[in-house]
């Protein structure tokens, strides 16, 4: 089954439709048809590539107790390549997942309530002060 996959991969390719994912498979090694949106990609890059692959993989849910982790010990299933009821927005919430709403909301309180910036150098405070001097005179 690997050397049928690796002789696919090299001699009929995959169809990729991102420029970016076809530059960094090319930069990689493999060939890259931007006419096309095609990619062969030779069996020593995929080797490497499976030699550098990380032997887990950690998918973390909203709620981490929903993480699953994938360790090359256990068969997975899923439906297409993504976390089952993703695209379910009320079965999301009612498992108490949040929506991104609520997730960026809560970042802007968070940067909000804890972001204190940098003090501005003495001479942009003097430059600041001295366009508001003029602007005031300009107003009177």
């Amino acid at each position: 089954m690997h050397n049928a996959s690796l002789q696919v991969l090299e001699k009929t390719g995959i169809k990729v439709m991102s420029k970016q994912a076809l530059d960094v498979l090319q930069e990689a090694g493999a060939k890259a048809d931007y006419e096309k949106k095609r990619a062969t990609i030779p069996a020593n890059v995929v080797e490497g590539a499976v030699k550098r692959a990380p032997m887990t993989i950690k998918y973390c849910a909203r709620n981490p107790k929903y993480d699953l982790m994938l360790d090359k010990k256990e068969v997975h299933f899923t439906t297409d390549g993504y976390a089952p009821f993703i695209r379910d927005f009320t079965s999301w919430q009612q498992a108490g997942s949040r929506s991104l709403d609520e997730v960026a909301k809560e970042k802007v309180r968070e940067i909000l309530a804890t972001h204190k910036p940098a003090p501005l150098p003495e001479a942009v405070e003097r430059e600041i002060s001295q366009i508001l001097k003029r602007a005031e005179a300009e107003l009177r």
